[in-house]
Parts: C-alpha cells; structure tokens; sequence
C-alpha cells in the first residue's frame, strides 16, 4: 500500500468499518469475517481476492505483489462453504486480476412466495487497468463459461483517480449501471457496449456516488457525494422499490478504498 497523501485516523476508519460490517449483517443471512493480517495492511479489501458467479469462485492473482498472499486465508474460507475453485494462478501464471476491476450486474429478488431468485447475471464486465490484465480476464471467460466476459480497456480515464472499474462503475440492479457524467465517460459507456446488451445507464456528477454496493433490494452508497448525485442516486433507488442507506467509508477512499472493495457478495 503507498502512503496517504492525507492521515488516515485509525479509530474512524474502525468505526466506518464496523458500520458497513452492521449494515450488511442487516441485508445478508450470513456475513463471514476473515481474520485480519498484520503482514497484509490492505487485507481489508478483500473483493481483490476472488471473482464469485453462483456457486463458483475464481480466486485472484491479486495485480500488486505485495498483496498476493491475501487470497489464501480467502481460499479456505470459501472451500468451507463449498464453493468450487479454481486458482487463476494454476491456469494461467501470467494472469492478474483484481476483483474490484470485475463488475457482475445481477439480482436477487422475491418473486411472489418462496426463496430469492437470480435476474441477471448475464455479463461480467472486465476492467483492463494496471492490476488486470487480458490473461485475467480469459481466465474468468474459461471458469464462467456461461456468462460473458466484456474485457474493458480503462487506459485513458483521466478525469478520475480510480484504481479499479468498480471504483467508477457499479450496479444499482441487474439492469442498471451507474456511470459518471461528462463527456469521456459517454464514449466509456460505448466502450462497454452498454446499449446494445440492454443496460440503463444513470450518469451521476460525483464519480464517488457511482460506487454503491446493490444487494437484496437495498443499496449502500457513500454521503459525501455531492447534493445533485445525492438527489439523482435517491430517486434512482426509490423508483425501483429499493431501500437506501448511507455508510461513510472517508478515511479508507484515503488509500483508494471504496464501498465495494471491502466485501465479496456470494449468492
């Protein structure tokens, strides 16, 4: 991890966690809590660790070195769950892919009684950047083979400092994206072929406002995002039925952390 810029107080950074920890707990029948690991200081972004679709798991040849021993204590855990695995790093040793760079629109909803049911789910959108590489993103169209892979190149996103493709661009529902506004990003969205596989796109001011995680009817967004994302991103959300919740994750956008980075969703 490079050195903030700005002072990350440690104290609120544990508080911001624990709050998106207790929202999520809320949301989700199960929340699962790796130990933390003091030689991995950006352990707590575990999302770089693994790609999960249904019941399999790809785990990731993390782009930063000095991250690639995350992903065993991630490994384990989901082997107890019994997920099926396959280690990027044994298909293809120059494969890299950060998980934060891998967007699955998809969701899961009630229709009528009985268990929640996959909408969606039908594209994996793969961000090109300096952690994942094209080897990655073949690796991930091999392990999901029923999904497609839409490799993304984000050379050239200049008007952000986004590590990763979810940092810019993530899903309200299985066919919403949210997408930053302005001019380079209205060629991006042609980029991902949005139109043409069927997505609505939400063009938000505020780059930050565009990470959000989506699950099970509700959304987690970040409040610092300006008053005109603010106001688009709540009639968004109350237009599709869904519930919205703020959980301020400041001191971790510090170090390039953002709302998604800080969990793995598995269905």
């Amino acid at each position: 991890m490079e050195t903030p810029t700005e002072p990350i107080s440690f104290q609120k950074a544990v508080d911001q966690h624990n709050a998106y920890r207790e929202y999520l707990e809320c949301m989700l029948p199960r929340v699962i809590e790796l130990e933390p690991d003091e030689s991995f200081p950006d352990c707590i972004f575990v999302e770089d660790t693994a790609v999960v679709v249904d019941d399999k798991a790809v785990i990731t040849n993390i782009g930063a070195d000095s991250r690639k021993g995350e992903v065993a204590a991630v490994q384990d855990a989901m082997e107890k769950i019994g997920l099926k695995i396959t280690d990027m790093r044994e298909v293809d040793e120059t494969a890299t892919c950060d998980g934060g760079d891998v967007l699955y629109p998809v969701s899961y909803k009630r229709d009528g009684p009985g268990p929640l049911q996959k909408f969606g789910g039908k594209h994996l959108f793969v961000g090109l950047s300096s952690r994942t590489n094209q080897a990655g993103a073949s690796v991930l169209q091999e392990a999901f083979p029923d999904v497609e892979v839409v490799a993304v190149d984000l050379d050239g996103m200049t008007s952000t400092k986004a590590l990763h493709l979810k940092s810019i661009v993530t899903h309200l529902d299985e066919n919403t994206l949210l997408v930053p506004d302005g001019e380079e990003w209205k060629g991006f969205t042609d980029r991902m072929g949005l139109q043409d596989r069927g997505y609505e796109v939400v063009r938000l001011p505020d780059p930050t406002a565009c990470n959000v995680v989506s699950v099970n009817g509700k959304v987690i967004a970040q409040p610092n995002i300006g008053q005109e994302s603010m106001s688009i991103l709540m009639d968004e959300v109350e237009k599709r039925g869904m519930m919205l919740v703020w959980v301020d994750v400041s001191e971790y956008a510090k170090c390039d952390g953002a709302l998604t980075c800080k969990s793995i969703l598995i269905p």
